[in-house]
């Protein structure tokens, strides 16, 4: 059986089992000791530098048991008989999440943050976990955009001349699917909004359809269109969030999504399906 301590620090560390382990092991290892700064655990552990937020977060709940000691921004292991017990459980647990554990669904949570100073960035730094476990908005969307095979479909109700070049990119990415689809909420009139108009040469020689969800109500007031901003990749994979395809959300707002793979993918993309049945085909 564990002992008490060697179990209680397991739990905590667990949910960072990937940097613990390596940590865990250099100390064991007499590869770390001393003060050093986050950047130099990294290198000493094997993590790449570009984990150094992952690290430091570890670093500050690793502190509450007492496996480092803190000096400005500088840490120093102690206790390194409890290291030697961890290391193994640590990286066995990081090993069965890569390899073995799979969930029905995968989810990614997506952030796009306002630009310095920001208060909510400057927040999230003063927290234990900090930025761990999300991605950001601008990586996450061309790398869902080259991984579509059979399909890919953007779905954003607004875009503007910062957006277009960057709707334009995601489907270059995307060029050798077969079904390219753009879904736009029009102007009441029925027209395309200009930074569209813009794109439609660029869109043409991609392939991409381009339709409006705008659909005026015979029997009620007002008129039916859509919010959601998704991007959708085949029909099993999918980002959904608040971003929309404009110089706002990508240099001012906090946009938040999650990136989503497996069943409830695949729920979104019947979704999908449906607005693109009822749009109405805005391409020349």
């Amino acid at each position: 059986m564990l002992p008490f301590d060697v179990r209680e620090a397991f739990k905590l560390l667990a949910p960072h089992c990937d940097v613990a382990g390596a940590v865990c092991t250099a100390v064991a290892d007499g590869r770390l000791v001393g003060f050093t700064d986050v950047r130099s655990i990294c290198t000493s552990a094997g993590v790449a530098q570009a984990r150094s937020a992952e690290m430091e977060a570890f670093l500050v709940v690793a502190g509450r048991v007492w496996l480092f000691e803190r000096r400005t921004s500088d840490w120093r292991p102690s206790r390194q008989e409890l290291h030697a017990r961890l290391a193994p459980l640590l990286v066995g647990a990081a090993l069965y999440r890569a390899e073995v554990h799979k969930d029905a669904d995968v989810v990614q949570v997506v952030m796009t943050l306002p630009p310095p100073p920001s208060a909510v960035a400057l927040e999230l730094s003063r927290l234990a976990s900090g930025l761990l476990g999300m991605v950001d908005t601008k990586e996450v969307l061309p790398a869902l955009a080259e991984r579509a095979k059979q399909r890919f479909c953007v779905l954003t109700p607004f875009i503007d001349e910062v957006g277009a070049p960057v709707v334009i990119n995601l489907f270059d990415r995307s060029r050798n699917c077969p079904r390219k689809v753009l879904i736009i909420r029009s102007a009441p009139d029925g027209e395309m909004p200009p930074a569209v108009k813009s794109m439609l040469p660029a869109l043409d020689a991609l392939g991409v359809q381009v339709r409006s969800l705008r659909l005026d109500r015979s029997e009620a007031a007002g008129y039916e269109t859509f919010h959601a901003k998704v991007l959708l990749a085949d029909n099993d994979e999918a980002y959904v969030g608040s971003a929309n395809m404009t110089r706002w959300s990508f240099e001012q707002s906090l946009e938040l999504g999650v990136l989503i793979r497996g069943r409830a993918a695949r729920t979104i993309a019947r979704v999908v399906d449906a607005v693109e049945s009822v749009s109405t085909s805005l391409s020349a």
